[in-house]
């Protein structure tokens, strides 16, 4: 077989056919399904691949393009409206409508899936709901907080305490409220300890109270006092630990509580002094109302006695004594009058200085310097001191009484300084009395001795309470006196005193512009007698009507005496009388105001003279302003019974 040539060596009957190529360099074969071709060269060959291969592409896009289509059709018809069911029904859930409707996919692969969607989107709206219903809850108790804390921190701005919180060391975590109680402010005491920021003493309690609260947990309530410029406040603390390390305090200013209470206190122990000097000025009066009857007999009958004895008769000096004696008895019995306020007889235009310099010539004084030479008196009075009103007599043992009190306390050698000034107060002084506004005249008696105990300041006004040897001077009755006097004058007295350093003790008189009347010197007897003008005593003590008669029969006048008012009241129908010497309280019957009041009814302008063993009363000054002329004082004195006679006649 020729190399270049197959067609002898193809068998016969083979399927297909064989295609001459030409020469095995120049040609080969092509194989096709039943056929084979002879290329006559390559570019032939590859012309036909290609053609082959594009028929390919075609048939393969083709089958494609029919496998998308049917896909497209299967998905539209089998799954794509199962997911357009799906994505409208997802975004009614996403926004929150519960009309969704999974159940109408119907799809068996899908049905599955759809009821697992319902149930989620079920779940989903449930869990949609309580989530909005826990965010409007969360949101009320958010609000609620809010609302509270505003309301907490308006009531905390509102009171007018104070708020710490402290550590379980004492150290200051927060200062609010009430920083200008305390001076200090937040940055100044944060972060420091108790014993930084308060005094040692009040440190030391609060660290106490701290420790207390700490470990019971229970609430601490003290109190405390600060001094804030230049004064002392006081404050009261709710001390309570809430944990472990945290403690709150609220600190409130109490002064004015405080200051109210002590203010209470001090006026009710003013009200009880004042009480109690009434209850024993009431005491005090009834005694000396009935002392000076009894005195009477000691006090006018030696003078009586006196003017009728001769010259030189051994019995004067015995009489004289007994005299001096019932003198010195009236004199007490009259501290008591002043103790019962009822003792200033007369009102007269005084210069408080005069009398001091009066007394400082009283021999009285004299002897009392040289039982105290030790002592050195300083003066310092007002040249132009007001007058003031009141009685010469009752200031004057005023004035003595205090300046014997500040010697009897100088044990040897000290000062007493005594200071008069007119004096006006516009604020009104709280002290052991209070000082209303006012012009005053105002007297001051210091003295550098020993002092006075703060337990006895408030009793030595008291009668009889003192703390001198017994014996040594005085009846008890000197500061009593002098209270009493006081205030019979409508004055005010104060004590301030320092155990170990002295006293001082200031008066304040209110003072006048009224002027001032020159009184006469005591007249003699002999010129008031009596022209024989008849005169009625009327007295319910016996001895009282017999010492009046015998003193108004010894110098010159006709008396009878009756012993009620009633009495006189009869006695006057039938009897033509000059002159009443009338007794003010008479027991029983009818009194002197009364007896009075009938008499001018029969007898109108009826002379009258007013007698009582007590001071001039409101009801003696009505006997007055009816008509009667002078008031006489018990016991009675020759002198002043024959003047207030004469003068009641003239």
């Amino acid at each position: 077989m020729p190399d270049n040539d197959f067609s002898n060596s193809i068998p016969s009957g083979t399927a297909g056919a064989i295609l001459p190529v030409g020469r095995i360099r120049k040609s080969f074969f092509v194989f096709l399904p039943g056929s084979i071709y002879d290329t006559d060269s390559l570019d032939t060959f590859l012309n036909d691949l290609a053609w082959l291969r594009n028929i390919a592409i075609v048939v393969l896009a083709v089958s494609l393009l029919v496998i998308v289509i049917a896909t497209g059709i299967i998905l539209r018809v089998l799954i794509r409206k199962p997911l357009t069911i799906f994505s409208q029904e997802m975004e009614k859930v996403a926004r929150g409508d519960r009309g969704y409707r999974f159940y109408d996919v119907r799809h068996k692969e899908l049905i599955g899936i759809a009821q697992r969607f319902s149930k989620m989107a079920d779940e989903v709206w449930e869990r949609q709901q309580s989530l909005k219903e826990e965010v409007v809850e969360r949101k009320r108790a958010v609000d609620r907080m809010r609302e509270s804390e505003a309301r907490t921190h308006g009531i905390l701005d509102a009171i007018p305490d104070m708020l710490f919180q402290f550590d379980n060391v004492g150290r200051f975590l927060e200062l609010r409220g009430g920083a200008e109680d305390f001076t200090i402010t937040s940055e100044q005491c944060v972060g420091k300890t108790i014993e930084q920021v308060m005094p040692a003493d009040v440190a030391g309690n609060f660290r106490k109270q701290l420790i207390g609260t700490f470990a019971s947990r229970g609430v601490r309530v003290f109190e405390y006092h600060l001094p804030v410029r230049d004064e002392v406040r006081h404050f009261e603390c709710r001390l309570v630990a809430v944990s472990d390390d945290l403690a709150l305090a609220m600190v409130r200013n109490i002064t004015e509580r405080v200051t109210a209470a002590e203010e209470k206190k001090r006026l009710l122990e003013q009200l009880q002094r004042a009480q109690k000097m009434e209850a024993i000025g009431i005491l005090a009066g009834g005694v000396a109302h009935d002392l000076n009857n009894v005195l009477s007999g000691l006090v006018s009958y030696p003078e009586l006695i006196l003017m009728k004895l001769p010259e030189n008769s051994p019995l004067e000096k015995s009489i004289r004594t007994i005299q001096s004696s019932g003198e010195r008895a009236a004199n007490i019995v009259q501290d008591l009058l002043t103790l019962a306020r009822r003792g200033v007889a007369v009102s007269e235009t005084v210069n408080l200085n005069e009398v001091i310099n009066d007394y400082l010539k009283n021999p009285e004084y004299e002897i009392l310097r040289r039982t105290h030479p030790g002592i050195k008196m300083e003066l310092n009075l007002s040249p132009d001191l007001l007058s003031l009103s009141g009685s010469p007599v009752h200031l004057a043992k005023t004035v003595m009484n205090l300046i014997v009190n500040a010697t009897e306390v100088i044990s040897t050698e000290g000062v007493i300084r005594i200071k008069t000034e007119n004096r006006y107060i516009d604020t009104p002084i709280k002290g052991y009395d209070d000082v209303e506004e006012g012009d005053y005249v105002m007297l001051r008696i210091m003295d550098n001795g020993i002092g006075i105990p703060d337990e006895d300041v408030s009793r030595i006004f008291e009668p009889f309470y003192t703390k001198k040897m017994m014996g040594r001077s005085g009846t008890g009755l000197g500061m009593a006196v002098v209270w009493g006097t006081v205030k019979d004058h409508h004055g005010y007295i104060d004590i301030q005193s320092v155990e170990g350093q002295g006293t001082a003790v200031t008066i304040y008189l209110s003072s006048t512009k009224a002027p001032r009347i020159q009184v006469n010197e005591l007249e003699k007897i002999e010129e008031m007698r009596g022209a024989g003008q008849r005169i009625l005593v009327i007295d319910d003590v016996k001895e009282q009507r017999e010492i009046a008669t015998a003193i108004l029969s010894q110098i010159g006048y006709q008396v009878e005496s009756v012993s009620s008012g009633e009495t006189a009241v009869d006695y006057l129908l039938n009897h033509q009388i000059d002159l009443l010497v009338l007794d003010m309280i008479m027991d029983p019957g009818i009194d002197g105001l009364e007896t009075y009041r009938r008499i001018i009814c029969n007898h109108p302008g009826q002379r009258a003279i007013i007698t009582s063993g007590f001071s001039e009363s409101e009801r003696v000054n009505e006997a007055k302003r009816l008509g009667a002329a002078v008031y006489v004082k018990k016991p009675y004195r020759v002198e002043a019974l024959a003047k207030a006679t004469r003068d009641a006649l003239q």
